[in-house]
């Protein structure tokens, strides 16, 4: 068989306590930046490197040990070691989903759940990121399980791609270390390439893309093969603090979840392999001396355990007592407790099932997974059936008895006390999702790649006066009211519109021009208004205010007005509907729709002092629309209205309310009418 591929391999066989330090300071950057940031750290992607760096050395002594990769027996290896805790953890969450979580979140749960115990979390994720409307909902327990997830699918490539280097270093006559660093170099390059180009097209789905994250698998792959304790111990001890700095300052000086896994995710998996690499062979005052404190090492032999348990918890905790699990005290109740529900489960449920089924067969830890998953599996089955029959009853009624559901007639007629209380709430906020405009329903509205100007029709084909609607989801939003005034008043009603793209002459510049579709799409509406010669164009005049951005007028807005009043066209802009930063169905259904915890401060969604000059600018035939009085009161704006859900998700207005306020928007916009046939007069 000739020398071993692992031989001179840094400390091959041998425990590395800095490699456990490692995990626990990746488990410690996620939780952290989970609980008190609300943002991610890069911490997974050190275990990625980690996984590959571990996995490729395990390969390799079976490769040694037995002359040949055994996936099968390398695989239910796996499974004794990772499936105990994972199945227990997705066991708690689906019986916690039952007993603390609002309705709304059961069917996702349930999803994520199953696509969690088959490793197929990450894909989920990505499909949710491309639907538009899935993109506001609330994270499920089970959503870090996406992480392993791509592990798991990772686990299921690498043995073969190690047969295939092994195969051609024979076939090539390499050695089998140089075929191994070719074969390997190759997978990063590609993967790495293909990961660039993606995030770069489309980050939201690249993220969750396994294939690319797989070069930061084969970078641990190939520190493994990588001599390093030949390296002078000089240059390998100031490596180590630079990769242990790029690891701690990763999620501080970067923003992680919006940049990665592309070329930005080389700064902590560079720096996990500095560490792995340089703490080949003990040196004093290196980072491996620091990573090797028992502190560490202990919470390492736990931390895949505490992965598991702190985002569960962390969901649970928010949801049962709010706003005190948010604190800085509540986030170390959540640490603590993932901390003891981590040990238990090591040592309770991991270790002692790892020990047992070791001593069994490959086939019998097969047998011992499928028997634990398919309880699971059956229980998700019926609970996912009972709830399915449940939303597929429930209709958003087209019509509702304005009596009991004044929707914003309250707010228009000054009511403090938001309406009646005796009648329930329209849409059901566990049915929110069900209440979509027609447009979507229809197939006239367009995808987040979509390019065509894709006319609805509503209203009266042959009416007295058109109205164009073009801009994204928040011009859609309005097209419930237009519609109903377009039928009472015999107009034309025509829309375009697309997620995720608004009406501006600068798309080119948005981030949501994926592979150039919003430009080309704005390009094709134009095309469209100008051959339909509208009378009035709808779409939005300002981005809402949110927690990263005021309220503003877009340049690109204006410049697009310029062009349509350049054909001819008068302009209708509304302004932005408030955003308020939460899932309001949600808050709804666990808090009631009197719950303040559901409201939001006006002057926190609106700005108070909206600058129009920009307006001004675009010349006599823009008029204004300002609808905010209709969706907030003088001091907050309410989740619930005159028995009416306002919102069905964050910031998308519900069929329902929109039809509530559709003849105060008709008096608004014959108002416009007035005003620019006045300004006609005069002209002439």
């Amino acid at each position: 068989m000739g020398k071993p591929v692992t031989t001179g391999v840094s400390d091959t066989g041998a425990f590395r306590g800095d490699i456990e330090g490692l995990r626990a300071l990746a488990a410690l950057l996620v939780a952290i930046f989970h609980i008190w940031m609300n943002k991610v750290s890069g911490g997974v992607d050190v275990f990625f490197v980690v996984s590959g760096y571990l996995i490729t050395l395990s390969l390799l002594r079976q490769y040694d040990q037995q002359g040949r990769v055994r996936p099968l027996v390398f695989w239910a290896g796996l499974a004794r070691r990772l499936l105990p805790a994972a199945l227990l953890v997705i066991a708690a969450v689906l019986l916690g989903t039952w007993l603390l979580l609002p309705r709304s979140l059961w069917m996702s749960a349930m999803k994520e759940s199953l696509a969690a115990m088959f490793y197929m979390e990450n894909w989920l994720l990505a499909l949710n990121s491309v639907d538009y409307l899935a993109r506001d909902n609330l994270p499920s327990p089970v959503q870090h399980y996406w992480a392993l997830s791509a592990q798991g699918q990772f686990y299921a490539l690498w043995p073969f791609v190690v047969m295939l280097a092994l195969y051609l270093s024979s076939r090539l006559a390499l050695s089998q270390r140089r075929g191994l660093l070719l074969t390997f170099v190759s997978v990063f390059m590609l993967s790495l390439g293909f990961s660039i180009i993606h995030t770069a097209a489309n980050q939201t789905f690249a993220y969750f893309n396994t294939f690319a994250r797989v070069w930061q698998f084969a970078l641990g792959g190939l520190v493994a093969i990588t001599p390093w304790i030949t390296v002078n111990g000089s240059l390998r001890r100031p490596l180590g603090w630079i990769g242990l700095a790029a690891i701690v300052s990763c999620g501080f000086l970067l923003d992680v979840s919006l940049s990665f896994p592309g070329y930005a995710a080389l700064w902590p998996s560079l720096g996990a392999a500095l560490v792995l690499g340089a703490g080949a062979g003990m040196l004093p005052l290196s980072a491996r001396n620091l990573l090797s404190i028992r502190p560490l090492v202990w919470l390492g032999g736990i931390s895949y355990a505490f992965y598991l348990w702190h985002w569960p918890v962390m969901i649970f905790l928010r949801a049962s007592f709010g706003e005190p699990a948010t604190t800085w005290y509540g986030g170390v109740v959540i640490m603590l407790l993932s901390l003891i529900l981590a040990w238990l489960t090591t040592r309770l449920v991991e270790k002692p099932l790892r020990k047992h089924l070791g001593r069994r067969s490959p086939g019998f830890a097969y047998a011992a997974g499928l028997a634990a998953v398919a309880p699971l599996v059956l229980a998700i089955l019926l609970w996912r059936n009972e709830v399915k029959d449940l939303t597929e009853e429930y209709r958003v009624p087209e019509v509702v008895d304005a009596t009991l559901y004044p929707g914003a007639r309250v707010l228009a007629d000054g009511s403090p006390s938001g309406g009646i209380t005796h009648a329930a709430i329209v849409p059901e906020p566990f049915m929110a999702s069900k209440d979509v405009p027609r447009p979507y329903r229809e197939g006239c509205h367009q995808g987040l790649y979509g390019t065509e100007a894709t006319p609805c029709h509503y209203g009266s084909a042959d009416g007295e006066m058109t109205i164009a609607v073009a801009g994204s989801s928040h011009a859609t939003h309005w097209v419930p009211a237009l519609d109903v005034i377009a039928q009472q008043r015999n107009w034309r009603l025509v829309s375009y519109t697309k997620n995720g793209c608004r009406f501006t002459a600068l798309a080119e510049e948005s981030p949501e021009n994926r592979q150039n579709s919003c430009a080309q799409w704005n390009d094709n509406v134009l095309a469209a208004i100008a051959e339909l010669e509208p009378d009035f164009v709808f779409t939005t005049a300002t981005v809402a205010m949110t927690v990263d951005q005021p309220e503003h007028v877009p340049e690109g807005y204006v410049q697009q007005w310029q062009k349509l009043q350049a054909l001819g066209f008068k302009i209708l802009a509304v302004r932005d509907t408030p955003f308020m930063g939460f899932h309001v169905p949600t808050c709804v259904d666990m808090n009631g729709a009197n719950s303040p915890q559901c409201s939001r401060p006006r002057n926190a969604a609106l700005t108070e002092t909206l600058v129009l000059e920009q307006l001004n600018v675009a010349g006599t035939a823009t008029h204004f629309i300002d609808m905010s009085d209709y969706f907030c009161t003088r001091d907050t704006c309410p989740a619930v209205v005159g028995n009416v859900l306002v919102y069905k998700d964050k910031s998308h207005i519900s069929t329902v309310y929109m039809k509530s306020l559709s003849s105060y928007l008709g008096q608004e916009i014959e108002q416009a009418m007035q005003e620019h046939a006045e300004r006609h007069l005069v002209e002439r």
